[in-house]
């Protein structure tokens, strides 16, 4: 049956308008039975679409699950379900506990716990595969995601967007072992010296991404559909975890349509390492 009925199976509507420039407009939900995050994803997707997963953080380490909506509509709309840390807005979950930041990974942890439990249940989330369970995150939200990458063996990819350690001796970027892309925002971003030096970290066999795009610690991520970069994550999700073959071009190749043809400073190495069964 087409996937219509996520909106009844999902619970509170917040009202907004379905969204995004992929394919399958997208919207949030909340669920009762997740009541400390949001829920992102296409509004009425075809019956045979499978859904991966993304479960992503905020910056700040806050709990406003939408504060990043239109980035993450974006995303969703490409065909992701998206668990984003917090509540919309920030306000009092449905349990009348305020939502303050939480610098670790529990919100991830909870989240990926959740999404294992209710994929493919037949007539509910029957379009998720939790078998595709990137972690990411901006600023702060990427390093709950750094907490949780090397210690959850089901996840399969994580971004650092606009993001790095704060501590120089923390050995997490040496452990991963999982693709991992970095979406900086130059020079004066202040996560950017934190990036840079994660990067060079890696493992020499980890997949690895790095772009620079000159805007900053905050981005694009305010701009319709997320700006640039939300045109770069939307292939980041499109190739990790849906296989997609032209995504992957956005990342490898030089000319339009490419990362380096939208303005951003890439380097990469060991993306051949990138194996993701096609889902398109």
């Amino acid at each position: 049956m087409v996937q219509a009925s996520l909106a009844a199976l999902l619970g509170v509507v917040s009202g907004a308008a379905a969204a995004g420039s992929g394919p399958y407009s997208a919207s949030y939900r909340v669920d009762p039975s997740l009541p400390r995050h949001t829920i992102f994803a296409p509004t009425n997707p075809p019956a045979n679409l499978k859904l991966p997963v993304l479960v992503w953080g905020q910056s700040g380490c806050t709990n406003n699950g939408t504060v990043f909506r239109l980035f993450l509509e974006e995303l969703a709309s490409h065909g992701v379900f998206i668990i984003s840390n917090g509540i919309p807005n920030g306000a009092a979950n449905p349990n009348g506990i305020a939502e303050t930041a939480n610098p670790n990974a529990s919100l991830h942890k909870e989240g990926i716990d959740w999404v294992s439990k209710v994929a493919g249940i037949p007539g509910n989330y029957s379009a998720v595969d939790a078998s595709r369970i990137a972690v990411a995150g901006q600023s702060c939200g990427g390093t709950q995601a750094y907490a949780i990458v090397n210690k959850d063996p089901r996840i399969t990819a994580i971004g650092i967007f606009n993001s790095g350690m704060i501590n120089a001796t923390d050995t997490t970027p040496s452990l991963v072992q999982v693709p991992i892309f970095f979406f900086l925002g130059g020079p004066t971003d202040i996560a950017y010296a934190n990036g840079e030096r994660d990067y060079t970290r890696l493992p020499k066999t980890t997949p690895k991404w790095k772009a620079n795009l000159a805007v900053g610690h905050m981005g694009t991520y305010s701009q319709a559909n997320g700006g640039k970069f939300g045109v770069a994550g939307s292939n980041w999700v499109k190739w990790v975890l849906r296989g997609n073959a032209t995504a992957a071009t956005f990342f490898t190749g030089s000319g339009p349509g490419t990362a380096k043809g939208d303005g951003w400073d890439v380097v990469h190495d060991a993306l051949d390492g990138i194996k993701v069964t096609p889902l398109d």
